[in-house]
């Protein structure tokens, strides 16, 4: 059985000329981690571990490829959704389409988001940490106290 993935932290590092950035080394359990690389909200960039992805996809498979709506939110991420395998260094390669469109320069933030990882350019990390009001334990007491109704909770949080 494979060993869960938890993501904490925030980890500082330079895009390199070839596009890559080195995941850290806590955050991969295999020599070659993999992962699925969407883009995110808040201009961010989302990499999902595939045993999380994997619970998507079989909700996926319940949904009919005939039909037309699905087909086309399908189609949306798969034309965005990029498979990355850590390199013997531990880097993965963002593509340039990615890049531009969350604006990530030569600095990046690579943050613990508990199940995923968030890409973020420094200065878009900075501004959201400024902004956010959310205190860590309220979050954790508000779904400690009801984590059957943690989609409610989490949508509630500003």
């Amino acid at each position: 059985m494979q060993e869960e993935n938890f993501f904490f932290g925030e980890f500082e590092h330079s895009l390199d000329p070839q596009r890559r950035i080195a995941i850290p080394s806590n955050w991969r359990k295999e020599k070659k981690a993999k992962f699925i690389l969407l883009q995110g909200r808040h201009n961010a960039l989302q990499l999902i571990p595939p045993a999380i992805f994997n619970d998507f996809i079989a909700k996926v498979r319940k949904v009919s490829f005939a039909d037309a709506a699905s087909a086309l939110a399908l189609v949306r991420i798969g034309s965005v959704g990029q498979e990355c395998e850590c390199d013997s260094q531990g880097r993965i390669s963002i593509p340039q389409k990615l890049i531009d469109q969350s604006g990530l320069k030569n600095q990046v933030v690579l943050v613990g988001a508990v199940t995923t990882i968030q890409i973020w350019s420094k200065v878009n990390w900075n501004l959201f940490q400024k902004s956010d009001q959310n205190d860590v334990l309220d979050v954790i007491q508000k779904i400690s106290e009801k984590p059957d109704d943690l989609t409610s909770i989490i949508k509630g949080l500003k």
